[in-house]
């Protein structure tokens, strides 16, 4: 029987049905330092994935975003409309915890109903578009690992 290539995580014939000792002591070693061998061969391709991968996954969330409005009271000012918007994502280079942000709607002086109000839905949507466009701008990543803003 052929054996496999280590350096490509083959294994096959190395093996007929191994025991949970040379799991243990010489399949599970030799697993690691492979997978190990064959991250840091594909190290820029692995972090390129990743980075495309999560990158497409905040573009789609930018377009249809989830957010919860509610009325909070300042000690000095009037109560204010915020929208407690969820990013999961990398905001100003490091993921949040919790993975909020908070938007400013307005005050209820400029919404005498509150959130009963009729275009609050719609305002609360352009002025979360809107702090995304100011506050969080879109880093993407060339082929070579270079970020760069658009």
């Amino acid at each position: 029987m052929k054996k496999g290539n280590l350096n490509k995580l083959d294994f096959r014939g190395f093996f007929n049905n191994p025991t949970l000792s040379e799991i243990k002591n010489i399949l599970l070693p030799m697993s690691i330092k492979s997978f190990n061998d064959f991250c840091n061969d594909n190290k820029q391709i692995i972090e390129t994935y990743n980075f495309w991968k999560e990158k497409v996954e905040e573009l789609k969330y930018r377009i249809d975003f989830t957010y919860k409005l509610s009325v909070i009271k300042n000690r000095d000012a009037d109560k204010s409309i915020l929208a407690r918007v969820k990013w999961q994502y990398k905001y100003k280079g490091e993921y949040r915890k919790p993975a909020y942000i908070g938007v400013y709607i307005g005050s209820l002086k400029d919404f005498p109903k509150g959130l009963n109000e009729n275009n609050i839905d719609e305002v609360a949507k352009l002025k979360i578009e809107e702090y995304f466009m100011n506050k969080i701008p879109i880093i993407l990543q060339d082929i070579n690992g270079n970020e760069y803003q658009l």
